[in-house]
């Protein structure tokens, strides 16, 4: 796997998933399709008995490709209105910046 990995985690009341997920998919998503962002994977899973854990995996093509995302991001005032609104009413959040580590072979002698 090459490129950048974006990991965005958000911990919800399980009765805020269904709308915070709609509005995720009509607000957020395609503009960040647009910044070149492409959604892989978005999961749930319950973390307690009233709490869902979203995850949302993202990938890009660099880390260029990523820098330039989130510089057009930070001038959308739209993706500042939906993550004051997802803080609101997330219980936690956290995004983490992946990009995989090349495998270096050491030869041993024998």
């Amino acid at each position: 796997m090459s490129g950048v990995q974006v990991l965005d985690v958000v911990v919800l009341a399980g009765d805020d998933v269904e709308e915070w997920l709609r509005r995720w998919r009509a607000e957020y998503l395609p503009d960040a399709v647009g910044r070149g962002m492409a959604e892989e994977r978005v999961w749930r899973a319950w973390t307690g008995p009233d709490t869902v854990m979203v995850r949302i995996l993202w990938s890009l093509p660099d880390s260029g490709a990523f820098f330039a995302a989130r510089a057009a991001a930070g001038a959308d005032p739209r993706v500042s209105a939906f993550w004051a609104y997802t803080d609101e009413i997330a219980l936690d959040r956290d995004r983490h910046v992946l990009e995989p580590v090349s495998r270096v072979h050491e030869e041993v002698a024998t």
